[in-house]
């Protein structure tokens, strides 16, 4: 009895389809699992890791393109749905799931077409691209929080964000100053939320005493930020003050610091719309 989960590119979606993966497992030894994904996903770094299979389909996104871009994109959709029929055929899944991601279109689309019952999940307050197509198809939705539910009606339920079990097992930390603040905009990290941090570091400093931050910029703003960083660095003399490229909780494997870093943090600060909480709590 094969469960095929669908979906990929960032932590948010990569990591509740691995909690959901080893859920369906420990549930039974007839059960078996195959992920979708795409290559250019971090769900290539990730899924081999968990020891996991993980199928890949020619896919590209679509919102936000324009131009060339997104002809070139449109035209991968026909190769995208023979790859989605392909896995299909291969693995014969007796139910599919979609976490979201450029994967989980033509590969729920796919299942639909051949009858296989699918349950798509969506974390956010407010559905995704691809969650607001793919609803339409969906048996059922599965969501984070009782708003979205609400756009979906009597199809939806509200199941909270899939946690992995290493979050069970962590010592809740000890309040007490210093606090730990960890500021993340999500996998990817934001723009908005590395600017917000920065513009705010004169007014932090007053309480450096008080503080111990982590930044998680995510790798494209890496650079920048930590120039900004370096520049005022004067301002935290003494003090703990970490940019990092990777969001932690949300982009390292779970054999790693996944389960170590959320005992230290005692705040979060993080964009809307991100499951960051939910990953890492």
């Amino acid at each position: 009895m094969k469960l095929l989960i669908a979906g990929g590119g960032t932590g948010g979606h990569v990591f509740p389809a691995l909690a959901i993966a080893r859920e369906w497992l420990a549930r039974g030894n007839e059960r078996e699992v195959v992920l979708v994904g795409t290559q250019r996903g971090i769900e290539m770094k990730l899924v081999p890791q968990a020891g996991l299979p993980l199928e890949t389909l020619r896919v590209a996104g679509l919102k936000g393109k324009g131009g060339t871009t997104l002809l070139k994109n449109l035209a991968m959709l026909a190769p995208a749905m023979l790859d989605a029929r392909h896995v299909l055929r291969k693995h014969r899944p007796v139910a599919a799931f979609g976490v979201g991601g450029y994967a989980a279109g033509p590969m729920l689309l796919a299942t639909w077409l051949g009858r296989v019952p699918n349950v798509i999940f969506e974390p956010n307050a407010e559905p995704g691209f691809t969650n607001k197509v793919l609803g339409r198809i969906s048996t059922r939705i599965a969501t984070g929080y009782e708003v979205s539910a609400r756009l979906w009606g009597t199809k939806a339920i509200v199941t909270g964000c899939p946690v992995r079990p290493e979050f069970f097992s962590i010592t809740p930390p000890r309040l007490g100053r210093p606090f730990r603040l960890l500021i993340t905009g999500g996998s990817q990290g934001a723009l908005p939320v590395n600017r917000a941090f920065v513009d705010a570091m004169d007014k932090l400093a007053a309480r450096k005493g008080e503080l111990t931050i982590v930044h998680q910029t995510g790798e494209r703003d890496y650079n920048a930020v930590r120039s900004d960083l370096l520049g005022r660095m004067s301002l935290f003399a003494g003090q703990e003050l970490l940019p990092q490229r990777k969001s932690l909780p949300l982009g390292e494997p779970p054999s790693s610091s996944l389960s170590e870093e959320p005992p230290t943090v005692t705040n979060y600060v993080t964009r809307r719309r991100c499951p960051a909480l939910a990953l890492a709590t």
